[in-house]
């Protein structure tokens, strides 16, 4: 079958690899579309070390059921699907406690085993969940980031009426927006790309919208927020956006921590004190799937708009060259079948 293979740092070939076998459980997906997202270009990059090269990367796909193994009951050939991409043990004391995401025995597709960019893919079938024909492939694919988004505001104490900001109006700062919005807070979106500050105010995801890399940054979130944000959502993965996420946060605070750090950050561990704040880290989602799907399928988020940059998988390597760069008006970039 055709494949995008990674080899190492910045060495991806569109070509030839072995089709795979489907075992007991599991469900043979002939892929349709499958999103860039940046733990792609973090392998891309050469950040990930140890990997079972050469990887077919991709965990963010939507396809078609080809082929069930035999005790697979629940679905048919020609089912449209989308899948997890974190296959967790199932025994250990997180996965048994409803903290499945947590497993240290952890298997993640397309980083410790064959990815969704090629043109078929084995999954488990207790990772698959259906598609209506309403909802497009490519749709379909940008599930699992709303799926990390709706997980972190699941965990929020509250939001209703609140005042919540999101620093870093990414795929997933963008989608935080639309579900805060459509939960009643009043958002206010942070980045420093005014083209992103600006889609999401004509969107209207976001309530206020504020570039921080303006000197009138902290007096404009004052100006809205005199005791400080009730909600803070960081989602860049950057020491600098943590120290603000705690900075703007008020007294008795939620800060939320979503990016992925690069490398060790020094926070002002006082600013946590003093004001008494909830900082929590969300990692990836749990069990967040089938209401994620209920609000692409009611359009209570927009998926479509959030989608720049469309390639052919033949051209997957040019995809990843040009995403890496991060120049342009690029928010999700999509690799279809």
């Amino acid at each position: 079958m055709k494949s995008l293979i990674y080899y190492g740092p910045h060495d991806l070939r569109y070509g030839d690899s072995p089709k795979p076998k489907i075992r007991s459980g599991e469900v043979l997906l002939r892929i349709k579309s499958v999103g860039i997202c940046g733990t792609d270009l973090h392998i891309y990059n050469g950040g990930m070390k140890n990997l079972p090269l050469p990887l077919i990367m991709g965990h963010e796909f939507s396809g078609v059921i080809e082929e069930l193994a035999r005790d697979v009951k629940n679905f048919k050939v020609g089912d449209r699907v989308i899948a997890e991409h974190v296959i967790n043990c199932g025994k250990c004391s997180y996965c048994l406690s409803g903290k499945p995401n947590l497993c240290a025995n952890s298997r993640i597709i397309g980083v410790h085993r064959p990815g969704a960019l090629a043109e078929y893919l084995a999954v488990p079938a207790d990772l698959v969940y259906k598609i209506p024909a309403k909802l497009s492939f490519e749709e379909g694919a940008m599930i699992e980031p709303l799926s990390i988004a709706y997980y972190a505001v699941k965990q929020a104490r509250s939001i209703l009426g609140k005042k919540v900001a999101v620093i870093g109006q990414g795929p997933i700062g963008l989608l935080l927006d639309q579900i805060l919005r459509d939960a009643g807070a009043e958002v206010i979106g942070i980045d420093i790309a005014d083209w992103r500050l600006k889609l999401a105010k004509k969107k209207k995801w976001a309530d206020h919208t504020i570039n921080s890399s303006q000197k009138t940054w902290l007096k404009k979130i004052q100006k809205i927020a005199p005791e400080g944000v009730d909600t803070v959502f960081e989602v860049v993965g950057r020491e600098e956006t943590a120290e603000m996420a705690i900075e703007i946060a008020r007294r008795d605070g939620d800060v939320f921590i979503l990016g992925v750090f690069e490398s060790a950050a020094s926070l002002n561990m006082m600013n946590i004190v003093k004001k008494e704040l909830n900082v929590f880290g969300s990692w990836t989602c749990a069990f967040s799937f089938p209401p994620s799907i209920a609000l692409a399928v009611a359009k209570k988020v927009d998926l479509k708009s959030l989608i720049t940059n469309r390639y052919d998988v033949k051209d997957g390597a040019l995809a990843f060259k040009e995403s890496a760069s991060y120049k342009g008006k690029r928010i999700k970039t999509v690799i279809n079948f």
